[in-house]
């Protein structure tokens, strides 16, 4: 963000970072490999020892517990996506949401910015396209419109 319109145009939106698609493959890969391993050595800590049996469940169900949670988040995170692919070597993909209301978009949908419709009519008296006449006249309306 170097000036202060990129930072006014950012005020109305959401912006969310979430891991990238790379990151969220590796998540899922390393969950599945956890929870394989946590399965193996569970199964044999359980086979020896009578006496761990009850910490050791308990830890076996917040162990498998973490390992389906991560998969499902990553899960998830990949299959929203969708279409639009983003760089799969991003470190992190930032969203950014209109926070407007549908009824402000529907508003501002129709007319264009103020600044932008001025320039414009600036544009076509300097190409001669309008006299000094129509263009006070065009530059009034647009003033006196609703800001």
């Amino acid at each position: 963000m170097n000036n202060q319109g990129d930072l006014k145009n950012l005020r109305d939106k959401r912006i969310t970072a979430r891991p990238s698609p790379t990151s969220s493959i590796i998540t899922l890969v390393m969950s599945i490999l956890f929870l394989i391993f946590g399965l193996v050595l569970m199964a044999s800590v359980l086979g020896e020892a009578e006496e761990a049996r009850g910490p050791m469940t308990f830890f076996l169900f917040i162990w498998v517990g973490a390992c389906l949670a991560m998969a499902i988040y990553s899960l998830i995170n990949l299959s929203s996506y969708g279409k639009s692919r983003p760089n799969p070597a991003a470190l992190e993909v930032l969203e950014v949401e209109d926070k407007k209301s549908p009824q402000r978009e529907e508003a501002e949908k129709g007319k264009p910015d103020f600044a932008v419709r001025l320039r414009e009519l600036e544009a076509l008296k300097k190409e001669g396209l309008l006299s000094d006449e129509e263009y006070q006249r065009k530059r009034r309306e647009i003033l006196d419109e609703k800001w």
